[in-house]
């Protein structure tokens, strides 16, 4: 498989009003190297990151995270690379 096309460093996070873990998160962003936003919808996030064409990372004080998909009971969501399955890493971030 081909490198993604871009790897970006998410900053914020827009969290939904929903009390189900796996839709916590509406859309992830960031600023660009150009000091431009970016931001995406989960669904078109989960989308760059399945076809190759992104990879989103935090940054955490001592390294970056990844962000990946997962799915439980069919459902896709983001969450942060490790164990577990809630996205603790992404509801951490500031809002937009």
């Amino acid at each position: 498989m081909a490198p993604p096309i871009q790897r970006r460093i998410v900053s914020f996070a827009q969290k939904a009003y929903s009390h189900d873990p796996y839709e916590r998160i509406e859309s992830i962003g960031g600023i660009n190297s150009d000091k431009s936003r970016w931001k995406l919808l989960q669904p078109a996030a989960i989308a760059a990151i399945e076809g190759g064409l992104d990879e989103f990372f935090i940054q955490m004080p001592d390294r970056k995270v990844k962000l990946v998909v997962m799915t439980y009971s069919g459902q896709k969501y983001l969450k942060t690379e490790g164990k577990g399955q809630q996205a603790d890493g992404l509801l951490a971030l500031p809002t937009s």
